[in-house]
């Protein structure tokens, strides 16, 4: 029934569709955009791709699964498209942070993000389900159709890479 009031466009179900997953795809989208502004903008389409596309919805997973896995693909095209602007926003935050205290917080955000992108995209996916939106396993399975095992094994080769992409970092910065 709600996703029948849903693909009418029903001003009660879309106030519900919106109130009850905002704050879940407002999280997925930063986790990879890591840029508010940019986040609340996807945040906008995800909703305008998930009320184009309920007809697709099968229902052969939770509503949530769905969308987290249509604010992920915005995410990671927006990211492809973008590369040059949020260049340009790392650039404006190192500006902002040279004239205050905060330049070793900022640096070090930028750090864990630049190492974040630099993981192969089956990494990054999971590592941002389980680390950002605190998914559980079958959660995952069921957003990235990945198996659990191969789950398991892209986390362990993220955390693997993140931690050698940060020692690298803290080595060339800080000794």
């Amino acid at each position: 029934l709600f996703y029948k009031l849903l693909q009418k466009q029903d001003e009660g179900a879309v106030t519900t569709l919106v109130k009850d997953y905002r704050d879940m795809v407002y999280r997925t989208c930063l986790a990879y955009v890591q840029h508010e502004h940019s986040a609340e903008d996807l945040t906008q389409d995800v909703f305008l791709k998930v009320l184009e596309r309920i007809g697709d919805f099968k229902g052969n997973s939770k509503l949530s699964t769905w969308i987290i896995r249509i604010a992920i693909n915005l995410s990671l095209n927006y990211i492809r498209n973008n590369k040059k602007y949020l260049n340009q926003l790392d650039a404006t935050e190192m500006q902002l942070a040279a004239s205050s205290d905060g330049l070793d917080s900022i640096q070090t955000k930028k750090a864990v993000r630049k190492a974040i992108y630099a993981l192969p995209e089956k990494q990054r996916k999971v590592f941002v389900l389980s680390f950002y939106m605190k998914l559980s396993y079958k959660e995952m399975e069921d957003v990235t159709g990945f198996s659990k095992s191969s789950i398991e094994s892209l986390l362990f080769r993220a955390r693997k890479k993140l931690h050698d992409l940060l020692i690298h970092y803290y080595k060339e910065n800080y000794t």
